[in-house]
């Protein structure tokens, strides 16, 4: 019962007897009374059962459906000692004599002094929605037995043809039910057959006839599958049309076949007609040959000499004869329906000894027993001098790809056949064979990657792809495959064992998404998975709680203890943490000694702020290092979708307000976000200020560093830096303004106004004869925005009259995380088809992923300076930057370290292979014109250098 029913049943058991007051009341009513425990029920009670109202008032339990009675009874045992209201569904039996099921919802009723005086019990009658939620659900499990016993896809649709549901379609297509219903699923179907198909549905409406049509619909891959859709109308007694229902069927790989075979038989017809080969036809009941015109002239024979099976043996060479004989008469059963052969025969006219390739086809007859053999000869004479001459160059081939790990392969894609270098069984444990047979040790999850391999290649030439592959000894081995079309129907390439560059590129993802010490996700990635739990909260209307945490004590241990107390500190903060979340919750270290918990499923907010309490206090618990007690004590910010922001940047932003005004009230609390909080970004709005006014007097201006081959020691390329000319401060570096690169607004205008310089900057060198190489710019975030930003920088360089293969933008995965996939890729491809080349920066850290090599044209990687600070004393990084510089060699990408500030530094990353180098070592950013002074003056200083050493 509601509150307002518990008051009104309060009021009217107040003022009457208890047996007036019920028979007063809409329900079906029982009223316990707990100091007599005597039982009443109203009058709607007594109607539905039909009992009268003398019977007892315990004989309701004896109404209830002999299934229902122990569920029901102990609901009503547990209300009675707990003194809370509850509610369940059970049968009860009806004057009809059937039970019929009905919801039961009893309150407690208490006096004046808050004692409990009566229990009241309402009951409705449920039955007709509960059985038809079962109609329902039989419904729905004939609909998808029909689908699983038919693989069909079924559906039904209104008389006026709008779809209703689909059994199967989701699964085929991907469309969700609100999008397929209606007309919504014309949306997957090919363009080309869209027309041809709305109007054989709007024929089928108006004629409310069966009909079907074979078209394309895009398949949850993207590829477009070829299906069979049948339509067929339910109709009424008067003839009118109640309903359509209808069928799907996936035809694909049948269309397919029989392009096949089509494609086959025209390639046989022409084989013949262009390669001078000859057609012969036994009759195996007549012993009757006929041959074409080529087969004379392959024999060496005139045309007067009659066709016949003895006079082709005739000229078989008497080396060969036997098997040729037994290969042309052999049963069938145990030679098979086909079968190819060759062999030499001496031409009758010159008694030269000629090579023949034969193939020949049995033919069978309605019986199933053979009746005539259909063969086809060609002289292949140069061809077999060929291959011989190529055995000992295949020879040398093996042994060469064998020492690499490397096998050759050709596809035959007509037959699905591989044929395999011999090295294949040493390498993959099988021979030349099925495709079928080297896909079945490909893992499931890899196959439609290998599949659209073959399919690029055949729309574009070639294509190269990774996957991973079982041993027949069950090791797991990564290989790389390069493939290119080599015809129409044939595919050649070579796969090779990377399993090695697999684990050092494995090495580097983690150290790029995973903190070091800790072991946690690092920021990047736990963006990634709080993103994807975003997006699971929204479909599911669930909720993300996002708890970020911060040491108050953290500087205080490292500076006290040192270093090694603040990592123990780290790591025992990372294992309390870890211990505490759930299996589907996520811990992650953002860096230093910040923290950040993602709880997910449907949590209140308020239980978030109790979880960080609870964070709090065990945080808190006291450990040792090196003979003292250290307490760990930390701030927590909480935020919280749907109550806050509901885009992962924003409610990380959410978090960190609120966990600055944890820190600002005096640490070692909890805060929750509240939107006021956003003063705190009136600093940024204050430096926006500033740089409108500092847009307005084209304050900003490039500085240039330049970046050095390290096997040459020349400069190869530059890297132009922001900074602002502050009218009071002087040169500011973009420490005191980074916040502005996140702007919209000003950040792009920002970039213009430095594009348009460093342009200017470049023809003035060009100009003069001062190399310098190429010029790279880092475009922000918020410019990738821009739809147009490629066509607008290009245009600046156009202006001017520089080639754009001078410049190169650099991005850092900020870029390719918070920007839209396809619009950031489109941008990229643009700069790419104009020579602009593409750097990804700070690669290495937290803000560089292996993924984005692949996703995005990447030319260009930079190490970041983190890994080049400690490369001469920690073998760690070391390891670290020699697997940057062999991934970058293996995918043809030139690599440059930053940071340089020493010798040694340079010297060893030159012996690592690493190209270039840029830091102090070489020179500090400077304007235009003093880089003008060192490219005029670094060749003579090169030279100086050399004939030094």
């Amino acid at each position: 019962m509601e509150q307002g029913q518990i008051a009104e049943a309060r009021a009217q058991l107040s003022g009457a007897a208890p047996q007036i007051a019920i028979d007063a009341m809409p329900h079906m009513v029982r009223l316990f009374c707990v100091d007599d425990h005597s039982v009443h029920h109203n009058r709607r009670w007594h109607e539905f059962t039909g009992l009268s109202r003398s019977a007892p008032g315990e004989a309701w339990l004896d109404l209830v459906h002999p299934d229902d009675r122990e569920g029901a009874l102990a609901a009503w045992k547990n209300a009675l000692e707990t003194g809370a209201a509850c509610e369940f569904e059970h049968r009860l039996l009806h004057r009809s004599g059937a039970h019929r099921w009905v919801l039961c919802h009893a309150s407690p009723i208490r006096g004046a002094q808050g004692r409990i005086e009566h229990w009241v019990g309402t009951y409705t009658d449920i039955h007709a929605w509960k059985e038809a939620e079962q109609t329902f659900a039989e419904s729905e499990e004939r609909y998808r037995a029909l689908v699983e016993a038919t693989a069909s896809m079924v559906w039904r649709a209104s008389p006026d043809g709008r779809i209703l549901r689909g059994w199967g379609w989701k699964e085929f297509c991907g469309q969700e039910p609100e999008e397929y219903e209606g007309h919504g699923w014309l949306n997957v179907v090919h363009p080309e057959d869209y027309e041809a198909v709305t109007s054989v549905w709007c024929g089928a409406l108006s004629s409310s006839q069966v009909a079907e049509k074979e078209f394309r619909v895009r398949h949850r891959s993207g590829d477009y599958r070829w299906v069979l859709s049948r339509a067929i109308p339910l109709k009424n007694a008067d003839g009118a049309v109640r309903e359509w229902v209808g069928t799907i069927t996936d035809i694909h790989d049948q269309r397919r076949a029989q392009n096949t075979l089509r494609t086959s038989e025209e390639r046989l017809r022409l084989a013949a007609e262009t390669t001078s080969a000859g057609i012969w036809d036994l009759d195996l009941v007549t012993g009757s040959v006929e041959w074409t015109a080529e087969i004379w002239d392959i024999l060496g024979l005139t045309p007067d000499v009659p066709a016949a099976i003895e006079h082709f043996f005739a000229r078989v060479h008497p080396d060969d004869l036997a098997d040729v004989r037994g290969k042309a008469f052999a049963d069938v059963p145990g030679k098979g329906p086909q079968y190819n052969s060759m062999f030499r025969i001496v031409r009758a006219d010159s008694g030269q000894v000629r090579w023949i390739e034969s193939s020949v086809r049995m033919v069978l007859g309605d019986n199933g027993q053979p009746i005539r053999k259909v063969g086809m000869i060609q002289d292949v004479t140069q061809r077999k001098l060929s291959e011989d001459m190529l055995l000992a160059t295949e020879e040398r081939l093996r042994l060469a790809m064998q020492a690499g790990r490397m096998i050759a392969w050709e596809h035959d894609l007509d037959t699905g056949y591989v044929t395999r270098s011999v090295n294949s069984i040493e390498l993959l444990g099988i021979d030349s064979g099925p495709l079928s047979e080297f896909l079945e040790r490909v893992p499931p999850e890899d196959r439609l990657a290998r599949d659209q391999f073959i399919e690029k290649i055949s729309a574009t030439g070639s294509d190269t792809m990774e996957f991973r592959y079982t041993l027949p000894s069950g090791k797991t081995l990564w290989l790389a495959s390069r493939g290119e079309r080599a015809g129409p129907n044939r595919v050649v390439g070579v796969t090779f064992d990377i399993t090695d560059r697999k684990a050092a590129e494995e090495k580097v993802w983690r150290s790029a998404n995973h903190d070091g010490l800790t072991g946690l996700p690092n920021r990047v990635l736990f963006q990634r998975y709080l993103e994807q739990a975003l997006g699971e909260a929204k479909e599911n209307g669930t909720s993300v709680s996002l708890l970020m945490i911060d040491l108050d004590d953290f500087k205080d241990v490292n500076d006290t203890l040192g270093h090694d107390a603040g990592d123990m500190l780290l790591k025992q903060t990372a294992d309390r943490l870890s211990v505490m979340m759930r299996e589907q919750d996520t811990v992650a270290r953002l860096g230093g000694d910040e923290f950040a918990v993602l709880v997910v499923e449907p949590l209140r907010l308020s239980h978030a702020a109790n979880l960080g309490e609870i964070i709090l206090r065990r945080l808190r618990k006291p450990f040792t290092y090196a003979g003292r007690t250290l307490i760990n004590r930390a701030s927590i910010g909480v935020a919280a979708y749907p109550d806050h922001d509901s885009e992962p940047v924003e409610l990380m932003k959410d978090a960190d307000i609120a966990l600055y005004r944890a820190k600002a009230e005096g640490r070692g609390r909890v805060v929750t976000y509240d939107p006021g909080m956003r003063l705190l970004t009136e600093h940024r709005l204050a430096l926006g200020r500033d740089m409108r006014e500092a847009i307005s007097h084209d304050q900003f201006v490039p500085f240039y560093q330049p970046k050095i081959c390290l096997s040459s020691g020349r400069i190869v390329g530059l890297e132009a830096l922001a900074r602002w000319q502050h009218k009071d401060k002087g040169i500011l570096t973009p420490s005191v303004f980074e916040a502005v690169f996140d702007d919209p607004e000003l950040a792009p205008a920002i970039g213009k106004r430095l594009i348009g310089k460093i342009a200017s900057d470049m023809r003035r060198w060009l100009d003069g004869g001062c190399e310098f190489g190429r010029v790279a710019f880092n475009l922000s975030s918020v410019e990738f925005n821009q739809p147009n930003l490629a066509d607008d920088v290009i245009r600046v360089f156009n202006l001017v009259k520089v080639p754009t293969d001078r410049f190169e933008v650099e991005v850092t995965e900020k870029v390719l995380l918070d920007g839209q996939f396809g619009l950031v890729s489109h941008i990229l491809e643009r700069f790419h088809e104009h020579d602009v080349r593409i750097a990804l920066d700070d690669f290495g850290t937290g803000y560089a992923s292996l993924i984005h090599l692949k996703r995005f044209p990447v030319d260009h990687i930079k190490i970041d300076r983190s890994f080049v600070a400690d490369l001469e004393h920690d073998d760690d990084n070391a390891a670290i930057v020699a697997a940057v510089i062999g991934l970058g060699h293996s995918l043809g990408l030139h690599v440059t370290a930053e940071g340089v500030e020493t010798e040694g530094q340079a010297l060893r990353l030159r012996t690592m292979g690493c190209h270039s180098a840029q830091g102090y070592f070489y020179a500090r950013p400077m304007p235009a014109a003093q880089m003008t002074e060192l490219l005029a003056a670094w060749p003579v200083r090169v030279t100086s250098e050399a004939s030094e050493s």
